[in-house]
């Protein structure tokens, strides 16, 4: 996948955690911005969700969805 000239790893892991706190949970959400970007793009995500929310992402991620 390619590059996002406007990407913005905070922005994603916002949106990220909105999806998690949704009823229900976002799935399409949560595919979307991780099914978008590039394997930098989502390590980027994942580093930026730890700092900003204090919580590993993929644990909250494994959790919401099984």
């Amino acid at each position: 996948m390619g590059y996002f000239e406007d990407f913005s790893p905070d922005e994603d892991a916002i949106a990220l955690n909105k999806a998690f706190k949704k009823r229900g949970t976002d799935e399409k959400a949560i595919i979307w911005i991780l099914g978008h970007g590039n394997v930098d793009q989502s390590k980027q995500i994942k580093l930026a969700y730890q700092e900003i929310y204090l919580e590993d992402r993929n644990k909250k991620l494994k959790s919401e969805i099984s």
